[in-house]
């Protein structure tokens, strides 16, 4: 791995791989938790290359051999649980940031960690090199998908009651910089679910390799085969917008899609049926899921979305088709139960247990140390930032052209001032900008300060 496309040097895989460690909720924000996140950042950058190039993908081969996958589920769970307890606390006390990248990065932490698995995990091996904590991921996934779903619903009794001016109260009395901070925060969530999908399908296929516990969770204890169910029904990566432009979530972007395109299957549809198709199929699965009339008028609902447009695409839904019209009208098949000694997800709990009712002192703290960097510090963060991410090296390798920030249209301009957002016109840069200006301001600093130190 010495080419100079590349983020990382075989050498530096390897000792970023050795290095990575799980951390407390007051580490978040912290040197050595900055540290940790430009790891896998640059793991993850390095992982996507490598995906995308066809080539041996060594960042898997050395987290797995290294044993961290327990490691990153760790740092995962504990991300999230900052972004459920402390984010909140912080909006509970009014919390004034003097820059937002601070809370920011930790959001994009998370999103981080979910995409390098989402690439790493497309390989049998690293779902079965998960140990226990296997588990904690199915248990974060369902959390995390229950949470769009649960959105996606208040949204449409919203419109349907014609009451999608209201705004929460407790976001009409917090501060600009919060309310964006949580704008960004429901965008990176999304966008996480849609990665957190392809995840759940890649452990539905090596179910018969993980432990029995697992297939439990995913069948008995979350049903993920109505929630998946929800997902083909309200199809959230789709959506018309207000000028009738219909729009798909691609890679992380909402982008347009012209009218052939619209009947190609997208990538994340895909992969909820292909998760389907194996927890109603499989006979692993087949003889555990215990079906109710409830459930069962549930599911043969997904005839209905299975078209020719879909099959000819997916033929081998063909046999799910099949399957749904013999459940229509026989009696569904009975579950074998079995004695089974059910392994728990223990991380999530074991986290709050230990950080009860400390919540708000946590947060009061960080919101006067790690939150609230002086202005040198926040330069020295944004610097961090812009020497992780080496875009030069992205827009090299990915051979796409690049997408406007705001419409997903193929971009021809960039932002003039840093050159890192891509734009499409004038329109969606002015529209942009209110949420692009923070990290501009910052990236442009950390060039002159390099420039005057350089030059000195």
């Amino acid at each position: 791995m010495t080419d100079d496309q590349n983020v990382l040097f075989s050498t530096e895989v390897d000792a970023f791989v050795e290095a990575l460690e799980s951390f407390e909720v007051e580490d978040i924000g912290k040197s050595r938790w900055h540290t940790q996140h430009e790891y896998i950042e640059k793991l993850n950058m390095q992982a996507i290359l490598d995906a995308n190039r066809n080539t041996h993908e060594y960042v898997r081969e050395v987290i797995v051999n290294n044993d961290k996958l327990p490691v990153l589920i760790s740092q995962l769970i504990t991300t999230e649980i900052w972004r459920e307890k402390i984010f909140r606390e912080l909006i509970a006390i009014r919390f004034e940031p003097r820059v937002t990248f601070s809370i920011y990065i930790i959001f994009y932490h998370e999103a981080c960690i979910v995409n390098l698995l989402e690439t790493l995990m497309y390989h049998e091996d690293v779902s079965t090199s998960c140990d226990d904590q296997i588990l904690d991921l199915v248990d974060y996934s369902y959390r995390l998908l229950t949470e769009v779903i649960r959105k996606l619903k208040q949204e449409e009794q919203r419109t349907r009651q014609k009451k999608s001016n209201q705004i929460d109260n407790t976001t009409n009395e917090i501060s600009e910089s919060l309310k964006e901070l949580l704008s960004q925060e429901e965008t990176l969530r999304f966008d996480m679910a849609m990665k957190i999908l392809s995840i759940i399908r890649y452990i539905c296929d090596c179910l018969q390799k993980l432990p029995m516990s697992v297939t439990s969770r995913l069948l008995d204890n979350f049903d993920f085969i109505l929630l998946l169910v929800d997902f083909i029904e309200m199809k959230p990566w789709e959506k018309t917008i207000n000028d009738g432009t219909y729009m798909r979530h691609i890679e992380g972007k909402w982008q347009k899609i012209s009218m052939e395109d619209r009947y190609i299957v997208p990538k994340i549809e895909g992969q909820v049926w292909l998760a389907l198709y194996q927890l109603l199929l499989s006979p692993h699965c087949l003889q555990k899921y215990e079906y109710t009339e409830y459930n069962k008028n549930r599911i043969t609902k997904l005839r209905a979305h299975l078209n020719e447009v879909i099959l000819d695409q997916m033929p081998h839904l063909i046999q799910l088709q099949r399957f749904l019209e013999q459940l229509s009208f026989m009696e569904p098949p009975t579950a074998k139960k079995q004695l089974v000694l059910e392994q728990v997800a223990e991380l999530y709990d074991r986290i709050v247990r230990k950080y009860k009712n400390q919540w708000r002192t946590l947060a009061e703290t960080q919101a006067k140390t790690v939150l609230n960097p002086s202005d040198s510090e926040a330069r020295q963060q944004a610097a961090r930032w812009a020497n992780t991410m080496n875009f030069d090296i992205l827009e090299t390798v990915i051979n796409e052209a690049p997408k406007c920030a705001i419409c997903g249209e193929q971009a021809t301009k960039r932002c003039s001032r840093c050159q890192r957002e891509w734009y499409c016109r004038r329109e969606c840069q002015v529209k942009h900008w209110p949420k692009h200006k923070n990290m501009c301001d910052m990236i442009i600093e950390v060039a002159k300060s390099e420039t005057s130190n350089n030059s000195q």
